[in-house]
């Protein structure tokens, strides 16, 4: 058997572990995508929120409105906060999951061209026979000829 189809069940393994690591880079990015979403809607609603309270404020508002709204965009502030963290560790995992899919694309790069390298060398060895086996023919014909 040729060493370039010994290597070749690692390679298919590794593209394998490749394309898991490939699927698991692309939900970690949705991931990433969503949280980084929701913290802009966090934004949205909580500068909504504020300029809703700017104009209720034109008009007078009473103590317990106030601190209805203080409430409301101190619980928004640390649902942003807490948001912020899930981006933050969302982008992280994303990192990392980044980085192992990298490993494991170069694995089978290196692999693929192991074995590209090993057939030309493999085309070249048995053009090298073909070519002995040629030569001894005609060695064999040209001496019979002189006999």
């Amino acid at each position: 058997m040729k060493k370039s189809s010994r290597i070749q069940p690692l390679k298919n393994l590794a593209s394998r572990h490749e394309q898991q690591a490939a699927r698991v880079l692309g939900q970690s990015q949705t991931q990433l995508g969503q949280q980084q979403g929701r913290l802009q809607e966090l934004f949205s609603y909580r500068e909504e929120y504020q300029q809703r309270f700017y104009r209720h404020a034109k008009n007078g508002i009473d103590g317990a409105q106030l601190q209805a709204y203080q409430s409301f965009i101190q619980q928004l502030d640390e649902a942003i906060r807490q948001q912020r963290r899930q981006v933050d560790q969302s982008a992280q995992t994303c990192h990392t999951v980044t980085a192992q899919w990298r490993e494991k694309h170069i694995r089978t790069q290196v692999l693929d061209k192991t074995i590209q390298r090993l057939q030309v060398n493999e085309e070249r060895q048995a053009e090298k026979i073909q070519q002995r086996e040629i030569d001894d023919r005609a060695g064999k014909r040209h001496y019979s000829t002189l006999e």
